[in-house]
């Protein structure tokens, strides 16, 4: 499973004689903040968890992630560094990037990410599909984006609108885009990190008679949610991203939920 480096809880290391961040999960790259460097620790066929090597990213016997201030140097054609007595555990578990940053003197950086994806729940897979168009206006459904990456790493995507026009607003434009964008980095930068992605996230849909798994996630910001469906496989569309009004679904879920008057009262 991959983790969010801004809540990740570390160890404190020094690496190379660096003050240094240590985890033994991956690190998501897209919560990576600015100016701030990740590497993977390879460990030996022998013993996959005893690191050997420090290396700019690590498939098999990974044995750790680190998180640093500081850029290490490789050298020229070379994407490793072979580790010996240079990685040492400074024996304080249970260290947020924030502490590590007021005990070095280092100015805490900003949260990379402003549209956190989590996992769907099951109560909400129905908003990752194309109801009848009653349903689709009841939840503020305002259209979708479809999308699939080609061969593997290309970008096809086109807009499908689902609800009145006067919903598809230009701030809703603008933060849709921004939305995408933020997702490219991470789930939606090509196929391969979205098989990945959805491996670490879980988000598991039920796919009917499809046969294969799909997975939802779910951002929701001050007046949307957006629920992404991914499909990683090839020949596929491989991803749908629903976009709702929060107001107008919120408004309509209050409307349903509440009693009605008769002559006799409430009911």
């Amino acid at each position: 499973m991959s983790v969010n480096a801004m809540t990740e809880e570390y160890e404190a290391v020094e690496l190379f004689g660096k003050p240094a961040l240590f985890t033994n999960a991956r690190i998501e790259l897209a919560s990576v903040p600015k100016d701030w460097f990740v590497y993977d620790l390879q460990g030996t066929d022998d013993d996959p968890g005893a690191p050997c090597t420090v290396e700019v990213y690590v498939v098999a016997n990974h044995a750790g992630s680190i998180l640093s201030p500081e850029p290490l140097q490789f050298p020229k054609g070379q994407d490793y560094l072979e580790i010996c007595e240079e990685l040492n555990f400074l024996g304080i578990p249970d260290m947020t990037l924030q502490e590590f940053c007021e005990e070095n003197g280092i100015v805490c950086p900003q949260d990379p990410q402003r549209f956190k994806l989590r996992p769907a729940s099951p109560k909400e897979a129905g908003l990752f599909y194309a109801p009848d168009p009653e349903t689709d206006l009841a939840n503020g459904c305002i259209g979708h984006v479809r999308m699939d990456f080609g061969r593997g790493e290309e970008f096809w995507h086109t807009w499908w609108p689902r609800g009145p026009e006067e919903w598809n607003s230009p701030e809703f434009k603008a933060e849709l885009g921004e939305v995408v964008d933020e997702m490219r980095k991470s789930v939606l930068k090509d196929l391969r990190s979205m098989s990945n992605y959805c491996y670490d996230h879980g988000g598991k849909l039920p796919s009917g008679n499809y046969g294969r798994s799909i997975y939802g996630y779910v951002a929701e910001t001050e007046c949307y949610r957006y629920c992404l469906r991914c499909l990683p496989y090839k020949g596929d569309y491989n991803a749908y991203l629903t976009c709702y009004d929060k107001q107008v679904q919120e408004m309509n879920q209050a409307h349903q939920a509440a009693p009605t008057m008769t002559m006799g009262g409430m009911t």
